[in-house]
């Protein structure tokens, strides 16, 4: 499935709208922004699904609809964050706290990613809260 990436933190972002069909290049993307601010981004697939992600050294995940109707899912982690350097992600640059339940290493937020990228679906790797 094809996705495009949106950076939440950063409008003028030239890979704003960029058309991901490729694994490759999905993990080649994400792991590009290891130098920035821990934002947020946008995945949306061309099934009218979103993945949205916490990008940073570590992050966190919401699946959605693109219409933003209900249910909003969150990734769960298999244990709450426990680390001190983690205050949030940004977005239109705001500081955007989320609880330590859903905050788990960035290997995991792309494995999800991927998943999402190949099927359009929530990972069944983790659970999903609904908020």
């Amino acid at each position: 499935m094809i996705v495009r990436f949106f950076d939440l933190e950063d409008q003028s972002n030239p890979l704003n709208g960029i058309a991901i069909d490729d694994d490759k290049q999905l993990i080649e993307l994400l792991d590009g922004f290891h130098s920035r601010d821990p934002f947020f981004a946008e995945l949306r697939g061309d099934n009218g699904y979103e993945l949205s992600i916490g990008i940073g050294r570590v992050g966190c995940a919401q699946y959605s609809h693109g219409e933003g109707d209900p249910p909003y899912l969150v990734a769960l982690a298999d244990t709450p964050y426990a680390g001190k350097d983690y205050d949030g992600f940004l977005t239109g640059g705001t500081l955007t706290p989320v609880p330590r339940r859903f905050i788990m290493p960035f290997e995991k937020i792309k494995q999800i990613a991927l998943h999402f990228r190949n099927t359009g679906a929530r990972s069944p790797e983790v659970l999903w809260e609904e908020i």
